[in-house]
């Protein structure tokens, strides 16, 4: 007979198991950069011509300005989006054409980093801009690049989308 504490704990455990996030390849990626660098961003499989737009905490909308904002916006309206704090976005936008066909919401957890695209939250919190890296809320597969740095106020890292 197994005693009673013993089964539960096991049901425990397995219920905790069963509940944890996985976190995407791409989480982990950036989680795992160092500052100050950019870096080009791993394989994820998407095909070329793809558009990769991020949305920080609590946004809900890509700016009117951003390549194919209206496309993106249709579609997180009609999912009836709204960010939290909780957790950013990335938006990839396959080359399709036309509608919500192609366009992916990953929703990811916010953790050690804070991934942001507010031209003028990065200039006052960044520690570092290398010259040549233009940050960017959309960019295209192909000259995608990320800017890891710190905060200047209390060092905590920093996840900036761009071009070089």
């Amino acid at each position: 007979m197994i005693p009673l504490f013993r089964v539960v704990g096991m049901l425990g455990l397995t219920a905790l198991c069963a509940c944890s996030e996985e976190r995407h390849p791409l989480d982990r990626h950036l989680a795992d950069l160092r500052p100050v660098k950019v870096v080009k961003l791993p394989d994820m499989g998407w095909p070329p011509g793809t558009i990769l737009c991020t949305m920080a905490i609590y946004q809900n909308e890509l700016i009117d300005s951003a390549p194919l904002a209206d496309r993106v916006n249709e579609f997180l309206k009609k999912k009836q989006f709204r960010g939290t704090e909780d957790y950013w976005s990335l938006i990839v936008v396959k080359p399709m054409p036309e509608g919500d066909a192609g366009i992916e919401q990953l929703l990811i957890k916010s953790g050690d980093y804070d991934v942001i695209n507010d031209l003028d939250r990065i200039m006052r919190d960044a520690e570092t801009l290398p010259p040549g890296f233009t940050p960017q809320a959309c960019v295209p597969l192909e000259k995608a690049r990320v800017l890891v740095t710190r905060t200047q106020r209390n060092y905590r890292k920093l996840i900036i989308f761009g071009t070089e």
